[in-house]
């Protein structure tokens, strides 16, 4: 062949070998599409803001915070604060007038090592322990202030105790301060102690809308403490910005007791429509005083007339209703002679008993910032018929799935008939033991607490090695 013909057939195989290239370029772009998709790292959770967040319960799917942190940094975190030593203020003036003792277990001593009285090592508990043939203070309250349990025998405060029963260097404050000199306490101690608050008194940190309650200003303790565990919907328009706050309350904790009573009383035939629980009811003034107002015992008058009237014929109990020697009750319709019982003040498995063979449970209150008994309740599978009003209660109930609402008298009778018409067949379409385990209880309740003290005060808060959750106790 000549030259000429090589030159004019090189533009072909040329135009061959560009196909071919081409040809192989298209071949691999899906496998590195391929690769790239799977080597591709997942991206961040998006996490609800607290605007999001505001106006309803925190639930298991919720994230906390995008500055959480890791699981392992949690954990060295535990490590390296178990590992801490500090000095302590003490000698708070309160305290002065009053001998000084430590818990030895079964008994009080001034100190630890007064505990044993010629008893040896049995005797040496408590916040002491037994070491090296003497009663000291016992190891594992390292972390925690020294004054920490004479702080907590004041109404007021509440300990703190992780998932092994252990306390930690956290104080929860449960109510309005008590005693001249509580504020005094708390600014004595809170550079050395984390005070957090926690709804669980009435309608605290708010004023009390009780009449017969004590008076303070409604921002008084909304910027007292650095954190508050509170039951509002609306919380950034109470709390200033600095103040870390999380929906959370009392009653969301603790429900491992009535959750088994309930487990083991699942088949108990039921008795009553509902159960109202008045706490300790003022029944020497006809129900009227400070515990009455409190679980709205005016309104349950004005609707055991329509629960107790022939179109709906209810059955229930009125728990606390009659005064302790069970000669006195306070009164209610005529037309309920016969339908409604009330009790004594209960002891908590007479209560329980009586909520096992109830087909719900009534909660009328208001001015309730964490309604225990609602939680009791759901947690023995019982659904609610609650006052959509009530200041803390409102995060438990789905309408539909954990209970009725109502507002007033003007649709009471709507909501009472929803709930006898989903209660009194042989089965209910409601789920509140499934809402709870879900939700609430220690299993969720205490690593959110954790977390949260972890995200805000992690640095100078420490913790038993292995802590992994938290709870407030001694309600």
């Amino acid at each position: 062949m000549s030259d000429m013909d090589n030159s004019r057939s090189f533009p072909k195989r040329f135009d061959f070998i560009k196909a071919l290239v081409f040809l192989a370029f298209l071949a691999a772009v899906p496998l590195f599409l391929l690769v790239g998709t799977l080597t591709r790292q997942p991206s961040e959770a998006v996490t609800p803001s607290n605007e999001e967040l505001a106006g309803r319960p925190h639930l298991a799917s919720d994230t906390l915070s995008n500055s959480s942190r890791s699981a392992n940094d949690r954990k060295e975190s535990q490590r390296q604060n178990a590992a801490k030593t500090r000095q302590y203020k003490t000698g708070f003036p309160g305290f002065a007038s009053r001998p000084s003792q430590v818990r030895c277990g079964g008994h009080n001593a001034p100190s630890c090592d007064q505990c044993p009285q010629g008893n040896g090592a049995s005797w040496c508990n408590g916040e002491c322990e037994w070491r090296e043939g003497a009663c000291t203070r016992s190891s594992k309250l390292n972390h925690v202030h020294p004054d920490y349990f004479k702080i907590i025998e004041r109404y007021a405060f509440q300990p703190v105790v992780n998932q092994n029963h252990e306390h930690v260097n956290v104080i929860m404050v449960r109510a309005p301060f008590r005693e001249q000199d509580d504020e005094d306490l708390y600014h004595f101690y809170k550079n050395d102690i984390l005070f957090l608050g926690i709804s669980s008194f009435e309608s605290f940190p708010l004023k009390s809308c009780n009449p017969f309650s004590a008076t303070y200003e409604s921002d008084y303790y909304l910027n007292m403490f650095p954190g508050f565990l509170h039951m509002m919907p609306d919380p950034e328009k109470h709390f200033p910005p600095e103040v870390k706050t999380i929906l959370m309350s009392q009653s969301d904790f603790m429900l491992d007791e009535p959750m088994r009573y309930g487990e083991r009383h699942t088949n108990v035939q039921k008795l009553y429509d509902f159960v109202y629980s008045g706490g300790d009811q003022d029944v020497e003034s006809d129900c009227v005083g400070w515990a009455s107002w409190n679980k709205n015992f005016s309104f349950v008058r004005e609707a055991l007339e329509i629960m107790c009237s022939p179109e709906f014929n209810v059955t229930g109990v009125l728990v606390a209703n009659k005064n302790k020697a069970n000669t006195k009750a306070c009164t209610i319709p005529e037309s309920c002679r016969g339908k409604i019982v009330q009790t004594t003040f209960l002891d908590q498995n007479k209560f329980f008993d009586y909520l096992s063979k109830s087909r719900w449970v009534f909660v009328p209150q208001i001015c309730d910032a964490s309604p225990r008994v609602s939680t009791q309740a759901l947690s023995m599978n019982l659904p609610l018929l609650m006052n959509k009003n009530i200041l803390g209660g409102w995060k438990y109930l789905i309408p539909g799935e954990t209970g009725e609402f109502f507002n007033d008298a003007t649709d009471f009778k709507d909501s009472l008939r929803r709930i006898l018409e989903n209660t009194r067949g042989a089965t209910s379409s409601y789920q509140p033991l499934g809402f709870i385990k879900k939700n609430f209880g220690n299993a969720n309740s205490g690593p959110r607490l954790l977390e949260f003290v972890l995200e805000h005060w992690g640095h100078i808060v420490h913790f038993p090695e292995g802590t992994t959750a938290l709870f407030p106790t001694g309600a």
